[in-house]
């Protein structure tokens, strides 16, 4: 080999040497062996040289497959990612909150159950394993009443596990084998629906603990958080189990409502086309906020506003009126000659606002939920007309915003919170933004509205112009009589 010398490419090369270690057994003679031994633990036996040299012109099979896949990556549509990742499971899935919004202050309070833990994203934190007695409970009362035997209800889930896994993120739930996570199904969805049946029916709460009313708030929010959430699927399994085909979902329907202020039993409007079935509860609340689709128009906008708050349209005319449907999308402007009004959903306000509205933004926010940020998209509408007390004030006056939580300012600093750090839809209600505007620019209703507000503020000041009036004229009436008497 050292006689010839060839030329390698400059590649890689592995050299491995082995030592081969010389023994003398037993009974072995030791003929000229002794001195072969010496040399052999001076240097190896036997010597390999192991050589590759890889065409780096040329990439391996796995390495071009891994390539094939970046490609992909970047060119595929969107939509068709977005589809194949969903298709995962039979169900959409239950995502947690998106990474932007878990670094907020105080992300625990508000996206974190406190008190009653629903799936498996927060099954296992202690501080939740006192309200699991009340689960237990609350699942017996639900059993009892279905008729059912509790055997029969697991089976129901247990066969469909495999596709209710896919629901949820693996990482979040691979320490749950399917038996385990079968069994939380049941617990927590038979609790869930038998507290909905106590909550709405009114007077059996007596099923429930003496504590209830001290933790019957924390558990309402509980219900509403994204990564406390149940498919749909699960629900529907055990609500065939108690209620006939057309009442299943009336008790969660009332629930929703009487959560959202919207009046409780009152029919919906039949939809033109069957309505897909929900994801999940906190799925179910935002379909309710949002109602039909309509008001929520796009197009014929000018892009920048000048208006800033409530106080500010009030000044140029406006008037506010709560809307007859509770929509968010359901938002209009009617402008007349010197005033418009705008037309908006009632909203109630109270202690679970904040977490109910910022959960409702993260599942709009999160990659896996092919949906539109349309409660976003109004909650940042409402955001620029309130800036200050007054505002939520005058809103309250119209009766469009009902105050539970506290003080107006508390409001005000509710709603201005909730919205930092969003990203704005512009297009989102252009065209009554662009109506209003156009309003707002017509100075003669300002200056109309600014002196009817300056000279008739409060209804003194008008009864004294009233009898103002009134005097002259019959100051006119006694002089015409003077000049021209009847009998003339």
């Amino acid at each position: 080999m050292a006689g010839n010398h060839e030329d390698f490419p400059k590649e890689e090369v592995e050299v491995h040497a082995s030592m081969k270690i010389v023994r003398k057994e037993s009974g072995q003679t030791s003929n000229g062996s002794d001195r072969q031994s010496a040399i052999a633990r001076k240097q190896p036996d036997t010597m390999r040289i192991d050589i590759r040299v890889e065409d780096k012109a040329k990439p391996t099979g796995s390495s071009s497959s891994r390539m094939e896949e970046r490609f992909k990556s970047v060119m595929i549509n969107p939509e068709d990612s977005k589809r194949s990742h969903l298709s995962e499971s039979k169900w959409p899935r239950i995502p947690m909150v998106p990474q932007m919004l878990r670094g907020s202050k105080d992300f625990k309070k508000q996206f974190e159950p406190r008190v009653f833990s629903v799936g498996p994203y927060h099954h296992h934190k202690p501080q939740l394993k006192p309200a699991e007695m009340l689960k237990r409970q609350l699942t017996k009362h639900f059993i009892q009443d279905s008729g059912q035997g509790i055997e029969v209800l697991y089976k129901k889930i247990e066969w469909e596990i495999p596709d209710l896994r896919n629901c949820y993120k693996n990482s979040a739930i691979k320490k749950y084998s399917n038996e385990d996570l079968a069994w939380m199904m049941l617990v927590d969805g038979c609790s869930l629906l038998h507290y909905i049946h106590c909550f709405t029916t009114g007077g059996e709460m007596k099923d429930c603990p003496p504590n209830k009313d001290q933790n019957a708030v924390f558990i309402q929010q509980d219900l509403f958080l994204l990564e406390n959430q149940l498919p749909f699927r699960v629900l529907e399994l055990l609500l065939e189990s108690r209620y006939k085909e057309d009442e299943r979902m009336k008790p969660i329907e009332n629930f929703i409502r009487q959560m959202t202020g919207l009046p409780v039993g009152k029919p919906d409007k039949k939809p033109e086309k069957k309505e897909e079935k929900p994801s999940h509860l906190l799925d179910l609340l935002r379909r309710r906020l949002l109602g039909d689709k309509r008001g929520n128009k796009r197009g014929g906008g000018e892009g920048w506003n000048s208006f800033r708050n409530v106080n500010e349209l009030k000044a140029a005319g406006i008037t506010f009126k709560p809307n007859n449907s509770g929509s968010f999308r359901d938002i209009s402007f009617y402008s007349y000659l010197f005033h418009g009004v705008l037309k908006l959903p009632g909203i109630i306000i109270d202690d679970s606002s904040k977490s109910r509205f910022l959960n409702l933004i993260a599942y709009e926010m999160s990659s896996e939920v092919p949906i539109d940020s349309e409660v976003t998209s109004y909650l940042c509408f409402l955001d620029s007309l309130i800036d200050y007390q007054e505002d939520v004030k005058e809103l309250r006056r119209r009766g469009v915003l009902r105050n539970f939580l506290g003080s107006d300012d508390e409001v005000a600093t509710l709603f201005n919170e909730i919205t930092t750090d969003l990203v704005l839809d512009f297009d989102a209600y252009e065209g009554v933004k662009h109506q209003i505007q156009r309003h707002y620019n017509n100075r003669v209703s300002t200056w109309m509205t600014e002196g009817l507000h300056d000279h008739f503020g409060s209804p003194w000041t008008f009864l004294a112009f009233v009898g103002a009036l009134l005097a002259l004229f019959l100051s006119a009436v006694q002089t015409w009589c003077t000049v021209f008497p009847p009998g003339t």
